[in-house]
């Protein structure tokens, strides 16, 4: 089954502290996954990690059948405990405007992960998903 990427969704690893990719993907795979389930990841210093490929379908959002029509990005750290660092913000918005361009992905299909139904928080209590798609608007227009 492949990904046709219509929406980005956006995460938290809900873990204080830093941890690589290959810290997630074991998590995940002790759940159960077959890798994971996030296609990218921001590290704390704005690194970009690469986790399953784009044209594989997510396992990260159940609601709204989001993993066949999605990108998902997570981010290093806790969302309720901590906001996005400067770096992550850049390399976010850099990421965004790529997939933007290469599917038709608008700021609107930019979504938290409570967003789309899910009972967390995810990506955070201080994480503003509004202000964020402004953010994206903003970078866009420049």
């Amino acid at each position: 089954m492949s990904n046709h990427p219509s929406y980005i969704v956006i995460h938290t690893a809900a873990a204080k502290g830093n941890h690589p990719i290959s810290d997630i993907r074991a998590w995940h795979l002790a759940r159960g996954f077959n890798d994971v389930g996030y296609h990218y990841y921001i590290r704390h210093n704005g690194d970009l990690e690469v986790g399953r490929p784009e044209e594989v379908v997510g396992a990260h959002c159940i609601h709204r059948g989001l993993n066949k029509k999605s990108i998902g990005i997570c981010f290093e750290g806790h969302g309720d405990y901590e906001q996005w660092t400067y770096e992550q913000l850049i390399t976010f918005l850099q990421l965004a405007r790529d997939l933007m361009i290469r599917y038709p992905i608008t700021p609107d299909r930019i979504i938290g992960h409570r967003e789309a139904g899910s009972p967390k928080t995810c990506p955070g209590t201080l994480i503003d998903c509004d202000r964020v798609r402004n953010l994206i608007l903003l970078y866009l227009s420049h």
